[in-house]
């Protein structure tokens, strides 16, 4: 009788702590009824194995003393830990898969933990994930975003450090021209969790003359470095945006200088694609020799679509000439400079074969005699 007790409270803690397995409770009626003080039983859930302790006291009654668990036993990341009996299987999983997801340094420990020794090591192996992820999106960000990788030690040590709130300078120089940026962190509320909300942006364009701008980061998405240039030069930049439903649209964003925020910024002007501007049509048929190929017409799009000042060649009677433009989204046009980037009529970016036609057209009607059609006059007639 007293072993029939022994067994049914044994199986209840057993099945408590996780190990329901008939196998399990098989073995356990024959140690009850075997004279050995110590018995052991195995047993494996998944990919993990287990070993129970059980001990006879002094009135023949065993008991459950506690549990080791192995993971990848053989294998170069072998985990094994000893556990007392009030940690739960689930505990002792997950903290075994999570040593092993990290290639955690502690392999084996032979030390018994209890149950909130187990649950404060899988916080701290998650927090110590969530961090290092936490720490890659960063890098990953600052990479997209064009400041490269040179900031990352610095990032890394404010973050071990736990500074709440930081900055950090970073300095690019486009067209001769150098721009300084300041990086903002904050900690979240989710303890070792960083965020980029934004960044800083001062150019210099001469004559003590100093614009700012601040461009905000939304989830390691937004205005990178060169696009931030580019707009405070007074060009344009499409970008993939999100409305307040979350959905994706794209929108051509200019810098409004005579219309400011409470905070002194730029208002932002958006132009999307019910706006009407068509970029593609605007510099069709203009004789512009990047147009000639699939691959010169996407990489032309591609940097007139980042803001750029893009050098074209363009055949004109005969002869090729640099030019540079920039789209012109408000006015559905294109800006056009010349090879020193200064500001030009756009109506020299002219279809080079609409002159040679028109010139034809003149020749053949002189050969044959035919009066050339009169042009109309622009003289204005004078109201008295």
């Amino acid at each position: 009788m007293e072993k029939a007790i022994n067994y049914y409270e044994l199986k209840q803690e057993l099945a408590a702590a996780g190990f329901r397995d008939p196998g399990v409770n098989d073995d356990l009626r024959k140690a009850i009824f075997m004279e050995k003080d110590d018995q052991q039983l195995s047993t494996a859930i998944g990919e993990i194995g287990f070993d129970l302790d059980l001990m006879r006291d002094a009135h023949g009654r065993l008991s459950f003393i506690g549990y080791s668990a192995t993971l990848g036993a053989g294998n170069g990341n072998w985990q094994l830990q000893n556990f007392q009996p009030d940690v739960p299987v689930s505990d002792a999983i997950l903290l075994l898969q999570t040593r092993a997801g990290i290639g955690s340094d502690e392999k084996l420990s032979f030390i018994p933990i209890s149950r909130s020794e187990t649950q404060t090591q899988i916080h701290l192996l998650k927090s110590n994930v969530m961090n290092t992820q936490n720490l890659e999106f960063l890098k990953k960000s600052l990479l997209n975003l064009g400041f490269g990788d040179k900031l990352n030690d610095k990032l890394e040590k404010q973050i071990n450090q736990k500074t709440p709130e930081f900055t950090l300078d970073a300095r690019h120089e486009f067209n001769q021209k150098p721009i300084n940026y300041q990086l903002h962190f904050k900690a979240g509320d989710t303890e070792g969790m960083y965020f980029f909300n934004k960044f800083d942006a001062s150019l210099n364009k001469g004559k003590d003359q100093e614009v700012n701008q601040t461009f905000y980061i939304n989830k390691g998405n937004g205005i990178t470095a060169k696009e931030a240039f580019n707009l405070m030069e007074g060009r344009a930049v499409h970008k993939q945006l999100f409305n307040k439903e979350g959905e994706k649209y794209h929108a051509w964003l200019q810098l409004d200088p005579d219309n400011l925020t409470q905070n002194g910024n730029k208002e932002i002007k958006r132009f999307n694609e019910n706006y009407g501007f068509d970029l593609e049509q605007v510099i069709a048929n203009k004789g512009i020799k990047e147009m000639r190929t699939a691959e010169g017409q996407e990489n032309l799009f591609r940097s007139l679509k980042k803001g750029n000042a893009q050098q074209i060649n363009v055949e004109q009677n005969g002869e090729e000439k640099k030019y540079f433009i920039s789209a012109s989204p408000q006015y559905k046009t294109v800006d056009l400079y010349d090879h020193q980037m200064k500001k030009i009529k756009r109506e020299e970016l002219l279809k080079p074969e609409h002159k040679q036609a028109t010139g034809k057209k003149q020749n053949q009607q002189q050969k044959e005699g035919l009066p050339e059609k009169k042009q109309p006059s622009r003289k204005r007639k004078i109201s008295v």
